[in-house]
């Protein structure tokens, strides 16, 4: 896709983070946004950032774990749009349990957000895609859909399944020769509130004593599980407007599989390499990424 301007994208998990900042870079391109948020505060506060932009932009409060939800949301785009070109699969949840403590609950939360409102956003979108000129579905993954540590089941289930989902779809929509063009987006540690999020859901545990299990994945050591979440947005390398830039950049160049900084480029590399042993080098990538950060976090 070599241009957004006049392009509806819809985005998903608009309200904070990688969301908001992909709502604005496309706005500020020209292109006209659907936000999709199931918070409405944080969803209105996204909206006033593109009133200065001269594009449309529509407002839905959707919880993207509500299937017929989803599925209602391209009619209602649609006829507030006239169309739709671009579908933003973001919206995601922070959630840290062992599998042996995991409940029903949790698994059934986690993954009607990270897998399955994925699925069903590109299964409800994907008709229209269709019948546009030149269209895009970008589902957000993770670096831990690539590689896997202690204490993320749930969240490693989610962004595996959303990696084998969108490249299964790509190779469906090469084969057709489709005008759709699929992406995979993998970030590393991004600064975002998704962390915060989880911990206010009591969905985010953090034990600051669990080196022994495994590496510390936020790099720092953290007193409360409300401190985790705040490191997590504080000490990642790079910010959540570098990663929509990222993302954006990359489709114009049609790179379908698009790591996020340079931790993402690194982990990904030292897990091919190294199969069996990766676990152990993680702790190298975080020193060096405190060490040498790429900017700091945008305060919006």
């Amino acid at each position: 896709m070599k241009d957004f301007k006049n392009k509806v994208a819809v985005i998903t998990g608009a309200g904070s983070g990688m969301g908001r900042e992909l709502a604005i870079e496309l706005a500020s391109a020209g292109a006209n946004i659907a936000l999709v948020e199931v918070n409405e505060e944080t969803l209105n506060e996204t909206a006033d950032f593109l009133k200065k932009y001269n594009v449309g932009v529509s407002k839905h409060v959707v919880d993207v774990g509500n299937k017929q939800a989803i599925f209602d949301l391209p009619d209602i785009v649609i006829e507030e749009h006239g169309s739709v070109d671009m579908v933003f699969n973001n919206a995601g949840v922070a959630l840290s349990s062992t599998v042996e403590e995991s409940t029903d609950e949790d698994w059934e939360w986690g993954l009607s957000i990270l897998l399955h409102g994925v699925i069903n956003g590109t299964r409800a979108f994907l008709p229209h895609l269709k019948d546009r000129p030149e269209a895009a579905i970008v589902n957000t993954s993770s670096i831990f859909g690539l590689l896997s540590v202690p204490s993320q089941s749930i969240y490693h289930v989610g962004k595996y399944g959303v990696r084998g989902f969108t490249e299964s779809l790509a190779l469906e929509m090469k084969m057709e020769k489709s005008n759709v063009e699929v992406y995979s987006v993998h970030p590393g540690h991004i600064g975002t509130n998704i962390a915060n999020i989880g911990a206010k859901n009591g969905k985010f545990e953090f034990d600051p004593d669990s080196q022994e299990d495994g590496p510390n994945i936020f790099g720092n050591k953290a007193k409360t599980v409300e401190e985790a979440g705040q490191l997590f947005k504080d000490k990642a390398p790079i910010n959540a407007n570098t990663a929509a830039k990222i993302i954006l950049k990359n489709i114009k160049k049609k790179n379908k599989r698009i790591l996020v900084g340079a931790d993402a480029h690194a982990y990904d590399l030292i897990q091919r390499l190294f199969p069996k042993w990766y676990i152990y080098l993680l702790p190298f990538v975080f020193l060096i990424r405190r060490l040498f950060p790429m900017d700091k976090p945008l305060d919006r």
